[in-house]
């Protein structure tokens, strides 16, 4: 098994809401990909595509942000939906990250809470432990 297999079933074990991990290229092309089986895609897979497609070209401006402003590396976009969140993070110069999360409101919370925790931290410590095996 690869580092880009071990890495999205890794994910997919850790966390439950984790309804769809998916490895791309820099062009956005989907090269690996794993999605819970119990689960229906509330956006469809050619619709990602096209996110993952901007997704790329986003990156490439966040790093030159990152290289003219001193602001420190790009680690990760979250764009939070009402249902679900999307997650890029970039894993090399090369290859993308992308999940979609689970973003259900908090059940015993008075209001409706969508801030539900990614663990973003818990994430990212996933991907560079995965990392040191290049």
């Amino acid at each position: 098994m690869g580092r880009y297999e071990k890495l999205l079933n890794m994910l997919m074990d850790f966390n439950s809401s984790i309804r769809l991990a998916v490895i791309s290229n820099t062009s956005g092309d989907i090269l690996w990909n794993s999605k819970r089986t119990n689960v229906e895609l509330k956006i469809p897979l050619t619709e990602t595509k096209k996110a993952l497609k901007r997704e790329a070209s986003d990156w490439v401006e966040r790093c030159k942000l990152e290289d003219q402003n001193n602001v420190g590396r790009a680690m990760y976009a979250i764009t939070s939906f009402e249902k679900i969140k999307r997650i890029s993070i970039p894993i090399d110069a090369f290859h993308l990250l992308f999940i979609s999360v689970d973003n259900e409101p908090l059940k015993k919370s008075k209001t409706k809470s969508y801030g539900k925790l990614v663990e973003m931290g818990k994430i990212m410590s996933i991907v560079d432990f995965v990392n040191t095996f290049e």
